[in-house]
């Protein structure tokens, strides 16, 4: 009848022994708790504890002997094989929390001195690497917000800086595409930057001139109409001096200018026919009836015809060009109707 009681008296004198470590009293009391009632789990599991206990004093002695001598990482390991003994010794994961913030801290404030003083000699390579440790250590800790804020900005900086170097380059060359590619690279960067604002208009104007300039070298045959020709005049007048370092540019304005030029002296041509063909040249007007004429024609592309009653009508192109000699040219309706 007096079994329980017994029970609970045996648990209760081994759980107060085991509170101060009088493992001989608790692994007693514990061994008397199992014959009443073997298997009981709580006298199995503080059997055990006890057990092990003075192995756990053992590894607390010698880590706090560490942590006294300041020997961190050794009065760590010592808390952390106690705690692997009997998990449930409050004492040793107290001690073993307390010791690892004290290496986590010790950790994070090394690794932030080195950040910081990477920032501060321009080395982003470094910071980046201590603040990524100092970020695992303490991932919400301000101070690496705040330094990390600062790198970004840093490199932002440098990442400007070598993008003006590179669009001054490309503006020395007269490579204006690549320096409109590094100018807009710049501003989303940073978009109050002024010298890429700056670089970018001259660029994109510096871009469109050579464009409009092209648009005639490339085929010549452009310019040989009135309306075309007057815009290659203006073109020559807006594009102005061209300054000296823009060789390429000074270039093409120069043969526009020969092709402008050229392109306003008449060319001598000489037409035949034979007296009884109407000869009409498109844009230049009616000639009538002749044998042999003469005409000065702009350089350009003519359409000349001649009709003649009961003949068919024939039609010849004159293409004059600067320089180019026109031979003469026979227009005469020989085929019956």
């Amino acid at each position: 009848a007096s079994r329980a009681q017994m029970l609970a008296a045996a648990l209760d004198e081994a759980s107060r022994a085991l509170t101060v470590n009088d493992t001989d009293t608790a692994i007693a009391g514990y061994q008397r708790a199992l014959s009443i009632e073997p298997e009981h789990p709580a006298a199995t599991r503080g059997l055990a504890q006890a057990n092990t206990r003075q192995a756990v004093l053992g590894q607390m002695i010698r880590a706090q002997q560490a942590e006294a001598e300041g020997d961190l990482q050794t009065a760590q390991s010592g808390y952390q094989h106690a705690t692997q003994l009997d998990a449930e010794y409050a004492p040793a994961a107290e001690a073993l929390a307390r010791v690892s913030q004290q290496i986590n801290s010790g950790k994070f404030n090394q690794a932030m001195t080195t950040a910081l003083a990477a920032l501060d000699a321009g080395q982003t390579g470094t910071a980046a690497k201590a603040l990524a440790e100092a970020e695992r250590l303490q991932p919400d800790n301000s101070a690496v917000r705040d330094a990390r804020l600062r790198l970004q900005g840093m490199r932002a900086q440098a990442g400007l800086q070598s993008l003006r170097r590179q669009a001054t380059d490309k503006v020395a060359s007269e490579d204006w595409t690549a320096a409109m590619a590094l100018y807009r690279k710049a501003l989303a960067i940073d978009p109050a930057a002024g010298f890429a604002r700056e670089g970018l208009r001259r660029a994109e104007g510096r871009s469109t001139l050579h464009g409009q300039i092209d648009h005639y070298l490339d085929k010549p045959s452009r310019i040989y109409s009135a309306t075309p020709l007057a815009n290659a005049q203006q073109l020559l007048v807006a594009a102005g001096a061209v300054p000296r370092d823009e060789p390429r540019l000074a270039g093409k304005v120069n043969a526009l200018r020969k092709l402008v030029s050229s392109a306003t002296v008449p060319q001598s041509v000489t037409l035949k026919s034979d007296g009884k063909t109407r000869v009409v040249v498109y844009h230049v007007g009616d000639l009538g009836q002749f044998n042999k004429q003469q005409l000065d024609l702009l350089p350009g592309d003519y359409t000349v015809v001649g009709k003649r009653p009961g003949y068919r009508d024939v039609r010849r192109t004159i293409m004059v060009r600067p320089g180019v000699p026109v031979p003469p040219l026979m227009v005469r309706c020989e085929e019956q109707i």
